[in-house]
Parts: C-alpha cells; structure tokens; sequence
C-alpha cells in the first residue's frame, strides 16, 4: 500500500523533470497510492499530492537509495535485506497497485544480478554476464518482455532475471569485475543481437529452441552433446548454455 524511501546521503523527489524538493539525510518519504490514482507524497511534516509518478535520486552522484519497507532476504542468511539500489526508483500504479521501478544503466544493472555466485570460476562468470547483457539489451532494444507495461524487465528469475540490486554489488566483487571486463559485449548471429538463454544442467545434451520452446527462428540455439553433465538430471529448460558444463569449461 506504500513505498517508504530514504538515502545516507539526502535524496531529490521529482515529478516527471521538475525537482519539487530535496530531503535530509536518512529521513523517510512515504508514498502511498490513492484511489483515484493520485499518489500522496510524505516527508517530516510535509505533504504533497500529484498525478504523475513520483521519482527520487540519491543527492550524491552514483549513491544508493532504500526501499527500507521492501523485505527480500535470500533463504541462506536472513540478516540481509537486498533493498537498496543505483540510480532512481520510480513509484508507479500499475494496474491498481503500487509498483517501484529502479531505473538504472545496463552496466549497473549487471553488476545487480544475482544469477552466478561470486566465487564461479571466473571465465564462467564472464560468459554469463555477456549472456545476462545480451538479454537485457535484447529486451531493452528490440523486444517486448512486459506488453504495455513501463519498464523493460522484473526482478523474477522465473520471468526474466534475477535482480537484486546494490547490495549484490557489495557481496560480489568478481562479478563486479566481470560486468567491467566484459563491458559492452553482447552475443550475435550473423551480425544481429540475439537472445542467449542459459539453465542450471543437463542431463547429458542441451536441447533446441525448436524443441523446447517450438522456436524454429533460432538456428544458433540446437542440441549439443555436454558430457560434463552426462550423469546428471536436467535442472531447467536445457535450451542454451549449461551451467555444469560452463563450470568445467571454465575450470579448463
């Protein structure tokens, strides 16, 4: 029902381009979505109340803002909470509820993504992040993952990637380097951007698109034999990159 906002460093709340006002340092705005599908917009013992979405932005250059009413702690340690994050947050009725879009460049979004633990060997690692990179792009540049909604992608590994924001960054320095090392590689076929799916293993081949997804437009995506994984039992889709048999060929 609301979105509770703050910074370390002081944070900027807009409406559209127009700064309204600038707030202190580790004080809470609080967002709440009306009704009629006006936001109300609280700080201290201020008030506003706008039609257009409200965005804020960390009064230092590259700092982090938290969504501290936001709980998302991994099941292996409960003491983190993966709710801060770069650039703006964005709080956005869509389809009557309330949304909050962390608006941010491809880089540091990659530097976010919690798809590979930080101690993979480090040619994985790499070939992941261009495979996370190419499928960004993809979707920022010429697909469509989310029709009619206003953002590119979500945080659901189960739809698109896993993201979890600033505090990942923080955890995982060799992806850091990774997403630096490999800054603005993507994946081609001929010489136009592709999607590059990948999964956790296969049993022993990777699948097609055409198999799996009825696909018939991915000639670059067929089945391959992976004997690093060839006494194991398929985890995920299959179609792509295998993520045993990436370790291996990284570990070589």
């Amino acid at each position: 029902n609301e979105a509770k906002i703050t910074t370390k460093d002081g944070v900027k709340f807009y409406s559209g381009e127009s700064l309204i006002a600038t707030f202190e340092k580790d004080t809470i705005t609080t967002v709440k979505l009306c009704t009629d599908g006006t936001y109300i917009i609280q700080n201290a013992d201020k008030s506003w109340t706008q039609i257009s979405p409200p965005r804020f932005k960390s009064l230092k250059k590259d700092g982090i803002i938290e969504l501290s009413n936001y709980e998302n702690r991994p099941s292996w340690n409960k003491s983190i909470n993966q709710n801060v994050y770069r650039g703006v947050l964005e709080v956005r009725n869509v389809d009557s509820t309330l949304k909050v879009i962390n608006e941010l460049s491809l880089e540091d979004y990659l530097k976010g993504i919690a798809e590979i633990a930080n101690n993979t060997p480090k040619e994985k690692i790499k070939t992941i992040i261009i495979l996370a990179r190419s499928y960004a792009k993809y979707y920022r540049d010429i697909g469509v993952k989310f029709p009619g909604k206003p953002y590119h992608l979500d945080d659901d590994p189960n739809h698109s990637q896993k993201y979890v924001g600033y505090g990942y960054e923080m955890r995982a320095p060799n992806i850091v380097a990774a997403v630096d090392e490999t800054s603005g590689q993507i994946v081609t076929y001929e010489g136009k951007q592709v999607i590059t799916p990948y999964f956790s293993q296969s049993d022993g081949r990777t699948r097609s698109a055409q198999e799996v997804c009825g696909w018939t437009d991915r000639p670059y995506l067929v089945s391959v034999p992976d004997k690093f994984c060839g006494t194991k039992v398929l985890k995920g889709h299959g179609v792509g990159v295998s993520g045993c048999g990436a370790t291996k060929l990284a570990e070589q």
